[in-house]
């Protein structure tokens, strides 16, 4: 075989394994369903009681602040912790997005804390 015919040779293998070996999966964006009207003791204590409020962490008598169902709106809003005229620079807000709470928070329950904090912060 002589040299430009290996060249062809190699460059065609090279080639068809190139184009093969790269495949690409279509990624849905995340489809975010947030209610109409955000209940306090429906929709955002559950999100606490599924990330924050256990033993360790913000449970009563852990970490400030006090998640627990008892005492998370109180604690909350002691705290100053929500700011209902600008909701996105709320603490609780940037913690569960950009802060040291991130990891344990989703798009969906950031979603939820938000409208909350939007309509109101209300402890319904």
């Amino acid at each position: 075989m002589t040299n430009k015919r290996i060249f062809n040779l190699i460059a065609g293998l090279f080639l068809l394994v190139g184009f093969t070996a790269c495949e690409y999966d279509w990624v849905e964006p995340e489809v975010i369903v947030v209610p109409d009207v955000v209940s306090f003791n429906g929709d955002v204590i559950p999100v606490f009681d599924k990330s924050c409020n256990m033993s360790g962490c913000h449970a009563q008598g852990s970490t400030s602040p006090d998640l627990s169902s008892a005492n998370a709106w109180d604690d909350l809003m002691a705290k100053g912790l929500i700011n209902t005229e600008t909701p996105a620079q709320s603490e609780l807000y940037i913690s569960v997005t950009t802060g040291s709470m991130k990891k344990f928070s989703n798009a969906a329950n950031n979603a939820i804390i938000l409208k909350w904090i939007e309509q109101g912060a209300l402890n319904n």
